[in-house]
Parts: structure tokens; C-alpha cells; sequence
């Protein structure tokens, strides 16, 4: 079928195939976890509800307005089952174009700790500055779609990467080489402060 993010968005369309198997190959996602949007002017596209990042093809993706409403699907899909706050998101964070949602362990171990993440390298201290975590709620859900993005909005502009108390990360650009390089460093930065913590017991 000839969808019509081939046709108008085709760059954004090649961003999210990519990248979405990137999330998979570096262990940041598993099995059919995760979601990947990029916004489109006033439109966004996004994986669909139960897709594989490892297997998304143009047509496992969902065109969406910024309330999260279907614009163009397949059929048989659903959008992402997290669509309610990529679309918040980028309502709060104009400036915003690309969002990703995954679940590597080592992020999810530290926010089961009821902590701050620390930021023990130079790197992360540049680039995270500082990591709010949003509270828990159940996945796909009204209430955290409000706990994301009373979270974003809070937070000052130069803050791109979260964490989701017990769902991951959630991390967001102006590109979306942007937002996986936030995603890589706040996962590698979760990792350090796990196993120092062990470390140090």
C-alpha cells in the first residue's frame, strides 16, 4: 500500500526503521518492548502497538495528530499502546521532534531503587545534566500519559532523558540520532551507578 508517510514523510518513516532496529541491536529493547515516534508538522508517526523494533518495515507504523488520534494505519495494527505521551510530549516540548520509550535493564534495576541516578562520568554530566524519574503507573494508561508529561514539562528544556520508575527510559531530540545517543548514555550511566552500588555494599 502506498502510505502516506512514503509519499510526505519519507525521511522521518527511514529515521524510525532505523533506529529501531538500532535500539535492538544494542540491547536497549527486547522482544516487541519499546516505541519510536518522530513528529511530522502537526502530525506524528509512530511504531505500532506489539511491533518488534527489531522487524519495523513502513508498514508497521501509525500516523497520529498531537492528541494521539489515528490518522493512517494498517488495519490490522494499533499505535503504540504509549501514543498518549508521545503525543503530550511533543504538545509541551515544541521544540521537540523525536521521542523514544525502551526498557533496558540496568535503567529499570536503578529506579526500582527509589533514588536520584547519580552521574558519576564527565559525560553524563555534560550531556543528562540531571535525570528526573516519572512515577509508575500502568503501561499505556491515561494516568501516566499525565505523569510523562506533567514530568517533561516541569523540567527545563536542556532535559532530554528520563527514567520511568520500573518501565525504562524515555528520551527525546531534535534528531533521532540525538535521542538514541541520550538513550545509550542514560542506559551506560544506570549500568555504572548498579554496579557501584553493589560494589560498595
Amino acid at each position: 500500500m502506498d502510505w502516506i508517510w512514503e509519499r510526505n514523510y519519507r525521511s522521518e518513516m527511514e529515521d524510525i526503521i532505523r533506529y529501531s532496529r538500532l535500539l535492538y541491536d544494542k540491547n536497549l529493547v527486547s522482544a516487541a518492548g519499546g516505541n519510536v515516534s518522530e513528529r511530522c508538522g502537526s502530525e506524528m508517526l509512530i511504531t505500532a502497538s506489539n511491533a518488534p523494533l527489531r522487524e519495523i518495515t513502513p508498514d508497521s507504523l501509525v500516523l497520529c495528530d498531537l492528541k494521539g488520534a489515528v490518522i493512517e494505519k494498517n488495519q490490522h495494527l494499533r499505535p503504540s499502546k504509549e501514543t498518549l505521551f508521545h503525543a503530550g510530549v511533543y504538545r509541551v516540548r515544541p521544540e521537540v521532534r523525536c521521542v523514544i520509550h525502551v526498557h533496558p535493564a540496568y535503567s529499570v534495576v536503578w529506579t526500582l531503587q527509589k533514588k536520584p541516578l547519580p552521574l558519576y562520568t564527565e559525560s553524563a554530566r555534560l550531556k543528562l545534566i540531571d535525570v528526573p524519574i516519572i512515577p509508575d503507573a500502568a503501561p499505556g494508561s491515561q494516568e501516566l500519559a499525565e505523569n510523562v508529561v506533567r514530568t517533561v514539562a516541569a523540567a527545563p528544556t536542556n532535559i532530554t532523558a528520563f527514567l520511568m520508575e520500573g518501565h525504562g527510559i524515555l528520551a527525546m531530540g531534535g534528531t533521532m540520532q540525538e535521542c538514541f545517543h541520550q538513550a545509550e548514555l542514560l542506559e551506560d550511566t544506570a549500568k555504572i551507578a548498579v554496579l557501584q552500588a553493589l560494589l560498595t555494599r
